[in-house]
């Protein structure tokens, strides 16, 4: 059985899922940030501006992205969300992203908690994803709080090289051993302020490139998360997990508790794992490469 789309059956669209423009704090125009994309050879980004009141890095309006859209290229309409009460963090602000929202959405007030924000979000049909929880601590209490979010981003490049708190691992198998079904996202967080465009994306398997067919995608978790690694083959037949990859040093299996198994070695391209050897009711698979370049699988229930 296939766990990702084979590549001869779909089409796998390039995306950022997190990233500003000169709507909140980011250095160059909606316009400007879609270029230098499609230059990198994205297929679709995601302004995902500040949505929150009576700060100068943030704007109360959801980013009308309609006159970008090309052809070849498309920019799903998105925030990044803020509410009140997130500790570890000025003006105790929550950073939640939310991909495919409606413009008319409104900024949370005062009063409204992540809980409350994140139900809003999906209920108005957008693929909601908690942002970089290493760069801000994100307790444990406050990941089962905001663990009905479709994701988690497990890389955020532009945390990892201003502050080297980049990744979200250990908030995504906190949540995995609760047995919340959660997702994995690899992003960008760009502003360019900095060269923080590039480093993390999703790659979405779907038959049109369109705003709809990525979101449902999405939600399906019909993709995986890279930072320079392909996956070509991910499939599962009588316990025995196969992967194929680019070129890697280390395939990596995690599943309930500390179990884990791997393959290593020099160019390894191909990974065989026996799940009736692991007493595990989920699993995902790592990759990374040589050069440090790493991709996500999502988490699979058995």
């Amino acid at each position: 059985m296939d766990l990702l789309p084979p590549k001869n059956s779909t089409s796998y669209f390039k995306g950022n899922l997190h990233g500003h423009s000169t709507h909140s704090d980011g250095a160059l125009r909606p316009n400007e940030v879609v270029n230098e994309y499609k230059k990198l050879g994205y297929d679709f980004t995601c302004l995902s501006e500040h949505l929150w009141r009576g700060e100068k890095f943030a704007n109360e309006l959801v980013l009308n992205t309609t006159n970008l859209n090309e052809d070849n290229f498309i920019v799903i309409p998105s925030a990044e969300l803020h509410c009140k009460g997130k500790k570890y963090i000025k003006n105790e602000l929550w950073h939640i992203v939310a991909n495919g929202l409606p413009v008319d959405f409104k900024c949370a007030n005062d009063q409204e908690r992540a809980p409350e924000l994140i139900k809003r979000a999906l209920d108005a049909g957008a693929f909601v994803t908690i942002a970089h929880p290493e760069w801000y601590t994100l307790t444990f209490d406050e990941c089962m709080s905001v663990s009905h979010a479709h994701g988690v981003e497990i890389y955020n490049h532009s945390c990892h090289i201003e502050a080297a708190r980049g990744f979200g691992t250990a908030t995504v198998d906190f949540l995995l051993q609760e047995n919340k079904k959660i997702f994995l996202t690899a992003t960008d967080d760009s502003h360019f302020r900095m060269p923080d465009a590039g480093g993390g994306w999703v790659m979405v398997a779907s038959d049109n490139l369109n705003e709809q067919s990525i979101l449902d995608s999405l939600k399906m978790g019909k993709y995986y998360s890279s930072t320079g690694v392909e996956i070509f083959k991910f499939e599962i037949n009588n316990n025995l997990v196969k992967v194929i990859s680019s070129p890697a040093e280390h395939i990596t299996l995690v599943g309930k508790g500390s179990k884990s198994l791997s393959v290593n070695g020099n160019n390894i391209t191909e990974a065989i794992f026996d799940l009736s050897i692991l007493d595990t009711n989920w699993f995902r698979v790592s990759i990374i490469d040589k050069y440090g370049g790493f991709a996500w699988s999502n988490p699979v229930w058995l």
